[in-house]
């Protein structure tokens, strides 16, 4: 009996790539919307609080949460692989040892480095610092640690995928953060290899139906 998923998510944020994947595996799940409340993500439709998310679901009360049979997993990396594991036949975690390694690094890293260090310190400064005149700082820091981590992503991927010759996790993931890239205006044109990374993945039917479904326009409107 297949398990009973629910994704707890925002339109747009990083819990896209859960829900593209869910989508393209054609996987069951129901899906909650998640809204910004007075005191952090609760419901969009009201249905319970903040508080509620956060002692029910999520600890430190962001998006994605993936509850699985009522038992829940938090964090990109955690739930990506979980996602993958459902469909193995797909190989979205590699397709050997050394390809599964290398999801898992690229994962932790964009987790960590892009996620939290750049895009994470350029809109949520608070975070990082309660004093409120070191925000532009921060902010300003974490700019170019997305410029950074764009940079070495250009110079490692080297085809139409991060890892081996077909689709993985990690190029959906790494699709998000290019659109991220266009909303701070980031010039996108500059990283040639990355771009096509991006355009592959656009291609896919689960990720052009979600982004519709969650409001994002295509970011290579030419393809077909």
């Amino acid at each position: 009996m297949p398990p009973k998923l629910t994704l707890y998510r925002r339109n747009g944020s990083c819990s896209m790539v859960s829900h593209i994947l869910l989508t393209e595996l054609a996987i069951p799940f129901t899906s909650i919307q998640m809204a910004p409340g007075p005191h952090g993500y609760e419901a969009a439709d009201k249905s319970f609080t903040h508080a509620e998310y956060v002692r029910d679901m999520h600890p430190s009360g962001y998006v994605p949460a993936l509850s699985v049979d009522g038992e829940v997993i938090t964090e990109n990396p955690a739930i990506l692989r979980y996602i993958a594991n459902l469909a193995p036949d797909r190989k979205l975690l590699g397709a050997t040892a050394m390809q599964n390694a290398k999801v898992d690094e690229w994962l932790n890293w964009l987790s960590g480095s892009l996620h939290g260090n750049g895009f994470g310190a350029y809109w949520r400064p608070a975070r990082f610092s309660a004093d409120e005149g070191a925000h532009i700082s921060i902010q300003a820091k974490g700019f170019q640690n997305v410029l950074s981590c764009f940079d070495r992503i250009d110079q490692r991927v080297d085809g139409e995928h991060a890892v081996g010759e077909e689709l993985t996790v990690v190029d959906v993931y790494l699709h998000t953060f290019y659109r991220w890239g266009h909303m701070i205006g980031v010039d996108m044109g500059q990283y040639p290899r990355y771009g096509g990374v991006a355009r592959k993945v656009e291609k896919l039917e689960s990720v052009k139906r979600i982004m519709a479904e969650e409001g994002e326009k295509l970011l290579f409107s030419d393809e077909t």
